[in-house]
């Protein structure tokens, strides 16, 4: 295939992309009301379906998903990559005074996934014990849902758009997946009240953690040949920072320190990332990948 032709088809898949998230959520203001876990599903798995649509399409075959299960290692990596720099982040808040742990707790619904939500199987608790019943709600089973959810994204983009940049020599492909991954979350900040009233610099953060952390899963699924890897990852991040300390921990502007793209989270992420390319370790799985 001429190098041009690569070009045009990645073009095209990004475009497709970004234009089916708005299209979906436009949706949503033309009258449309499918229950949340349908429109959650059904966004996740825009990136998903897509890159399917294209291989089947263009006659591209499934061979460089990356469908090897991956060594141990890099699930641990996976799972408690994102846990562990939540955890810090979030640890930092509260001994800087900025948060604290929610008041009334156990008002609150113990778990909310994506398909079900959960109550407090000891609901007059003390507030550790709260904290750790969430927290293995969040851990054990919160996983698989948003596992499944998470798969439809990472197929698309580290199963179809990073393996696409690479071959076609994009400069810093895992940083671009990442971008993109980014802006295709665009109309999630139009439509909804992710952007916490701050348009513009919510959206500038968010773009800079989702390239720090394509980095950081781009990485994964080279190294692990595994796209599930990589779905972990995400599905970590997803439960731990939003479902775990998003809601556990409050304070004034607590979305700006330990939020999704918030300050400390982007610095978490920027050491990881600083390390991964300072010790070596992306730049040998990309020459590994690309010389395969």
């Amino acid at each position: 295939m001429s190098m041009s032709r690569q070009h045009w088809k990645i073009g095209l898949y990004i475009a497709a992309v970004i234009a089916a998230a708005w299209l979906w959520f436009w949706s949503f203001r033309l009258g449309f009301r499918p229950p949340e876990w349908v429109a959650i599903l059904v966004l996740m798995w825009i990136p998903g379906l897509l890159s399917i649509l294209f291989r089947v399409m263009f006659r591209e075959g499934f061979a460089d998903v990356g469908w090897r299960v991956g060594k141990l290692r890099f699930w641990a990596w996976a799972y408690l990559g994102p846990l562990g720099l939540a955890s810090l982040s979030v640890l930092a808040a509260l001994l800087l005074g900025r948060v604290t742990v929610a008041p009334h707790l156990s008002d609150q619904t113990m778990l909310e996934a994506v398909f079900f939500k959960l109550s407090w199987p000891m609901r007059d608790a003390p507030v550790g014990g709260l904290l750790i019943q969430r927290f293995l709600a969040v851990a054990l089973i919160s996983i698989g849902p948003g596992f499944f959810c998470a798969f439809g994204e990472e197929l698309g983009w580290r199963g179809y758009l990073l393996p696409r940049l690479m071959q076609a020599g994009w400069p810093s492909p895992l940083l671009l997946s990442g971008v993109v991954w980014g802006i295709w979350h665009l109309p999630l900040f139009v439509f909804t009240g992710y952007a916490h009233g701050k348009l513009v610099l919510s959206l500038l953060m968010f773009a800079l953690l989702t390239a720090l952390f394509g980095v950081f899963i781009g990485w994964l699924r080279l190294a692990s040949g595994s796209v599930f890897v990589a779905a972990m990852a995400h599905t970590s991040f997803n439960a731990f920072v939003q479902r775990f300390f998003g809601v556990s921990f409050v304070g004034d502007g607590a979305w700006f320190l330990i939020g999704d793209y918030g300050v400390l989270t982007l610095v978490s992420y920027g050491a990881l990332v600083a390390w991964l390319y300072w010790s070596g370790r992306v730049h040998a799985v990309l020459a590994r990948s690309t010389a395969m």
